[in-house]
């Protein structure tokens, strides 16, 4: 069951991504990280009338704080990558994130992988460097160091490192809470913390926040969805085992820059993305 929600979760988080390019083009970075979250707590905020609150342990809060704290800049870096570079080069990138998955969850949380388990999470990662693959003819490390040379590229692989973080300590928050609890909170301060920031920052703009309702309520619903299953998915299962099957994403990202934005090179990020589908097959049967 893991699995599955897991999948839906990397399809909602791909969907709120196309929605949320194809708003790039007309809001800024910051704003479009606003409504990322605030936009969601209309289909979040009405969950707290039919759920059980729970008691919430010590160490909720502190974790809960470092997952807000470096998410106000993930979130924010990661809607300036998929606004300068095309979607199947940068969501991709995140595939990283199961690389530091094998570490820091060990650390915090105690979980340990599968041997087959961990050739699932490093093939993941290997079909990272696939996605630039026309890039080796440049030297054999040149995929790799591609990265460096688009800021795009480069501000989604600092998303997918702090991505492993956020995930261990969001579970974390989840063992001494409850998932959907701990998604309503969740959102609700990253909403609070980018509007204080727009507030700062967005003086005399405000009026473009609530421009085209519909499409940033659409953008908003994509991502109530994506963390409802993305909470669930990973109060179920060991850390790294839940996001590798969540990059799944990634695929889904390449067909909408493919359908949606006629990118290229889809045949390299396609093979790529194989690749980790592959990967994301030996997580699931470990």
């Amino acid at each position: 069951m893991w699995y599955i929600i897991s999948i839906l979760s990397g399809f909602f988080f791909a969907t709120a991504d196309a929605l949320s390019k194809k708003e790039a083009r007309r809001t800024p970075a910051i704003v479009l990280a606003w409504v990322r979250e605030f936009y969601a707590l209309p289909f979040l905020l009405p969950l707290l009338l039919f759920i059980e609150i729970p008691e919430l342990k010590s160490g909720f809060w502190g974790a809960m704080a470092l997952c807000v704290a470096i998410d106000l800049v993930t979130t924010f870096l990661y809607m300036r990558a998929i606004q300068i570079a095309p979607l199947s080069l940068t969501v991709p990138y995140l595939g990283l994130s199961p690389i530091f998955l094998l570490i820091i969850p060990a650390i915090v949380l105690g979980e340990h992988l599968s041997p087959v388990g961990i050739f699932g999470v490093i093939l993941v990662s290997i079909g990272t460097y696939t996605l630039q693959l026309d890039r080796a003819k440049y030297g054999l490390f040149e995929p790799w160091l591609a990265i460096f040379k688009n800021r795009g590229s480069l501000y989604m692989s600092i998303v997918a490192v702090l991505y492993a973080v956020t995930a261990t300590y969001g579970k974390v928050a989840i063992i001494k809470s409850s998932p959907l609890f701990m998604t309503i909170v969740y959102f609700s301060l990253l909403a609070a913390g980018f509007t204080i920031i727009l507030l700062i920052s967005q003086r005399g703009k405000l009026q473009s926040l609530f421009q085209f309702p519909l499409q940033k309520l659409s953008i908003g619903f994509a991502m109530a969805l994506m963390a409802i299953t993305h909470f669930t998915a990973i109060g179920m299962i060991q850390v790294a085992y839940m996001i590798s099957i969540k990059r799944l994403s990634l695929l889904f990202a390449i067909i909408y820059g493919a359908l949606l934005f006629k990118e290229t090179k889809i045949k390299e990020r396609l093979l790529g993305g194989i690749i980790i589908i592959a990967g994301a097959a030996c997580i699931a049967f470990a």
